[in-house]
């Protein structure tokens, strides 16, 4: 199996600034050390977090999208509104009413169908769902609540979707993302191109709901769609282009949202909603305390993986220079 992509930077990244590396989870990758001189730093791949100069507060509300977005909120930045709720009823007694998967289906009625859902502590675009209905949305909640107590509901948002991330106050680099698309062969149907597709994905994951196609429409050969909905690589999604530099509303944006919520490496997840494309309407929709770099390694930007690993290893090491 292959080792977790933070583990290999982990390892590349020690070699490079002389640092021993030390895989604690018998070759697995999930958890390791890493040693210069008397100092050392853990780090691992999974539910650990990868990046040493991020606290434990910073990144566990990181996790947590409901109380990002409270934080975000308190600090007047712009986040998709949205309702919290929970899936099964395991702990109904230690919250208040109007919490339940039922309120979620009145809550998202008020909001108007169709509406998007996702996990409160998912990764990935795990269970990021367009959601239809009432039906549906009842439906959704017994699919996830084996995985996930709690959910969010907000509104359907269409625009541009990019990502930035920040270290230390400073953008490294922006992505803009393209949604997952399916390609005609001229015998298949949306539905099953589509079906196709999540075959090709990790298992669990699909690339999206058909939300506004029709399904039974049979594409012409090479004619591409876009699917609706998450736009992660995870999912099937892409990257239309990858810079050092933020267009300067999203950079500011992202910036001010790692410091709310206290992380030194972060990568924001953001819509620009402006007619214009002009970046003038950016809103949040998450924040990501512990973000892949895959999209640095498509792009063919090792060279940037290198600086992030390597300027955390110096500080928390003591090493830059030897």
């Amino acid at each position: 199996m292959p080792v977790p992509e933070h583990t290999r930077y982990a390892r590349e990244a020690a070699a490079l600034i002389g640092a021993a590396f030390e895989d604690l989870d018998g070759g697995r990758g999930y958890l390791w050390r890493v040693t210069h001189g008397e100092a050392s730093v853990l780090g691992g791949g999974g539910s650990i977090c990868a990046y040493p100069v991020n606290s434990a507060v910073a990144y566990t509300l990181s996790r947590d999208k409901a109380h990002t977005k409270a934080v975000l909120t308190a600090s007047g930045l712009p986040v998709i509104p949205g309702g919290l709720f929970f899936a099964h009823k395991l702990r109904a007694a230690f919250r208040e009413p109007g919490r339940e998967a039922t309120d979620a289906a009145a809550f998202a009625a008020r909001l108007g169908f169709p509406v998007f859902c996702k996990p409160n502590a998912g990764s990935r675009g795990d269970f990021a769902e367009i959601v239809a209905n009432e039906e549906r949305l009842l439906a959704y909640a017994a699919r996830i609540a084996p995985l996930h107590e709690s959910f969010l509901v907000e509104p359907v948002m269409t625009g541009a979707e990019h990502r930035v991330f920040v270290q230390d106050g400073r953008v490294v680099f922006h992505a803009a993302k393209a949604p997952p698309e399916i390609t005609g062969d001229g015998r298949s149907t949306i539905a099953q191109l589509a079906a196709a597709l999540d075959r090709s994905l990790p298992p669990g994951v699909s690339a999206s709901t058909l939300a506004g196609l029709s399904p039974d429409v049979i594409p012409t050969k090479g004619e591409r769609i876009a699917l609706p909905g998450r736009r992660n690589l995870s999912a099937g999604g892409g990257i239309e282009r990858v810079s050092d530099h933020a267009p300067a509303p999203l950079a500011a944006l992202a910036v001010a949202a790692t410091h709310a919520l206290g992380l030194r490496i972060g990568a924001v997840d953001l819509f620009d909603l402006s007619s214009a494309g002009d970046f003038t309407d950016p809103v949040i929709i998450e924040v990501n305390g512990n973000p892949g770099l895959r999209t640095l390694e498509l792009a063919g930007r090792e060279d940037l993986i290198r600086k992030i690993w390597m300027s955390m290893f110096e500080e928390c090491l003591g090493s830059k220079g030897s």
